[in-house]
């Protein structure tokens, strides 16, 4: 069953755990030799821009509902039917399907 992603991350997204890692090298690169420094904020910045550009046009920043988030209501509604399901069934009695035949 798909779980929501709320409950995956905690606290921290992973996301933000990689931006927060790859600033830090970042800075000790531009502490370590300037031009190799620069040279990792260059390519940072065009990761970067490449991401937002792919957030923004087809991604979670775009304004498109998730699929995602459609499927685990979907299942969570699904999960809540057979439980209303077998509560009416043990109600009733418990009646066997197999009895009937």
């Amino acid at each position: 069953m798909p779980v929501a992603s709320e409950r995956l991350s905690g606290w921290l997204s992973p996301k933000w755990l990689v931006s927060g890692v790859a600033l830090a090298a970042d800075g000790l690169l531009l502490n370590y030799d300037l031009r190799l420094g620069l040279a990792a904020t260059a390519l940072l910045a065009v990761v970067v821009a490449v991401w937002l550009y792919i957030a923004l046009r087809y991604g979670s920043l775009s304004g498109t509902p998730s699929v995602r988030t459609a499927l685990v209501e979907r299942s969570r509604q699904q999960e809540a039917n057979r439980l209303r399901a077998a509560q009416r069934s043990a109600a009733q009695g418990g009646a066997d399907p197999a009895e009937g035949a």
